[in-house]
């Protein structure tokens, strides 16, 4: 994330002029998140798996390295 640099309070009360509103999740709002990567797929492309004596999402097949 880069920083803002138009972070001051104006007259009408409002900041972060220059950040873009919405949310960065796009769809119908139907997505986990994976708990190895952290990224957010939709619940059928991940699978439980047994981690520490928990059931945690994780991706399926596996996890896909960041670029």
């Amino acid at each position: 994330m880069s920083k803002d640099t138009s972070t001051a309070v104006r007259e009408d009360g409002l900041r972060y002029a220059s950040k873009l509103g919405g949310s960065p999740f796009q769809g119908s709002g139907q997505t986990r998140s994976c708990f190895k990567c952290g990224r957010h797929r939709p619940p059928s492309s991940l699978q439980s798996k047994r981690i520490l004596g928990r059931t945690e999402l994780v991706c399926k097949p596996a996890c896909e390295p960041k670029t």
